[in-house]
């Protein structure tokens, strides 16, 4: 069988882009066939992994490779962004020596946006929507540029570029509209960029990186530098709004978990670690080269073929977690893989759950009526590599 016919054949990957509810497609599978051959956004054949301990697994396994997804040569799972643009950046930092300086400022030991900051722009954005009224919406009116000033002030980007940056959402575009967006949105925002990267605070973690990579003896070229800042913008905008979102929306629909957590503070912690289980949020996977032939879950992969790993279905493996469609901030079960695991795990895990945390305080305080709006109904963003509502219509 040629590979056009075989592609041809296989259901295409992914299977949904809403955030709330996993596709039954990636039920099924997770169920009966946890490891399964699909066709990617780029037209490519992929190994689709589900399972929570095959995905666990996969993201600690050497023979799957992270870095090889940079060789345009290998199978893509998407044919938008340019592939060393997404999967480069710690390759970039550790050329240059700067990967630990950068992990640093990804943690919660960075200085450049302490806690009490995250809480006052959360606090100035809610006295701002409510004051406009009685209704709004949680992702234009507050996860979008709450995650944009806070990734703005990390970064060390003018604060007056904050409101642009938030519309930068789309640089997450994937299949057709990645297509139709990225080959004048991603130069656009780059050479926008490139212009902020002149006038930078005195503080942040780009003018660090750029004082010790100016020292460094293999320093990066001005390119790669502008690349890096790049990739730190917009995924620090994407990945906090579009979980914010999420907890949001929980909450909204929820009003007696959100009158618990306003009563117990102290649980919301528990609340945020459910929600990162619970909400399925990539609208792609986390994908690997297989190096070297190799078993996973009885299925036989060949080196130079692409490995797509679904988190998402794995933090509802019924086998691991009971009744896994229901957000419980009671569970007691195994540790979610929203953030991967091993040598690739997210260094800006920890940092994202405190400022959400930290969000999530101001919102339960500020709008202590929250509820979801009956209309419009929330929708979700199709084609997005991270998944996020259109709005969250609410009302207090």
């Amino acid at each position: 069988m040629s590979d056009a016919e075989l592609t041809a054949t296989l259901p295409h990957y992914p299977f949904s882009f809403r955030g709330d509810v996993l596709a039954p497609a990636l039920k099924q599978f997770l169920v009966h066939e946890p490891v399964t051959r699909v066709v990617t956004n780029a037209g490519a054949p992929a190994w689709l992994v589900t399972g929570y301990a095959l995905a666990r697994d996969a993201l600690k396994d050497p023979r799957l490779s992270r870095s090889a997804l940079s060789d345009p040569a290998m199978p893509q799972e998407d044919s938008g962004a340019p592939p060393f643009a997404v999967v480069g950046t710690m390759i970039l930092l550790r050329r240059a020596g700067l990967r630990d300086e950068a992990v640093r400022g990804m943690s919660p030991r960075q200085q450049y946006v302490p806690l009490p900051r995250v809480r006052g722009i959360a606090e100035e954005l809610l006295v701002a929507m409510a004051g406009r009224g009685s209704s709004g919406d949680l992702v234009e009116d507050f996860a979008l540029p709450w995650a944009a000033r806070v990734t703005c002030e990390l970064l060390g980007l003018r604060p007056a570029v904050a409101s642009e940056v938030s519309t930068w959402f789309g640089l997450m575009a994937t299949g057709p509209l990645a297509d139709r967006l990225l080959p004048t949105e991603w130069p656009a925002s780059l050479s926008r960029l490139e212009t902020w990267m002149d006038d930078l605070a005195e503080t942040g973690l780009l003018p660090r990186l750029k004082q010790l990579n100016e020292a460094s003896p293999h320093p990066l070229l001005p390119s790669e530098m502008l690349e890096l800042g790049h990739m730190l913008t917009f995924s620090g905008l994407a990945n906090p709004a579009a979980f914010l979102a999420a907890c949001g929306l929980a909450l909204a629909r929820d009003p007696g978990l959100a009158n618990r957590l306003r009563e117990q503070p102290d649980l919301v912690p528990r609340m945020v670690e459910e929600v990162y289980r619970w909400a399925p949020l990539l609208g792609d996977s986390i994908t690997r080269i297989a190096m070297e032939d190799l078993v996973i879950g009885g299925v036989q992969v060949r080196a130079g073929e692409l490995v797509m790993i679904s988190t998402d279905a794995a933090n509802h493996d019924p086998a691991v977690f009971a009744e896994p469609e229901r957000l419980d901030i009671d569970r007691d079960a195994a540790p979610h893989l929203r953030f991967g695991q091993g040598r690739h795990y997210c260094p800006a895990a920890a940092l994202n759950q405190l400022q959400t945390e930290a969000a999530l305080h101001v919102l339960l305080a500020r709008l202590p009526n929250l509820r979801l709006a009956a209309e419009p109904p929330v929708t979700w963003r199709d084609h997005h590599s991270v998944l996020m509502p259109v709005a969250v219509p609410v009302h207090w």
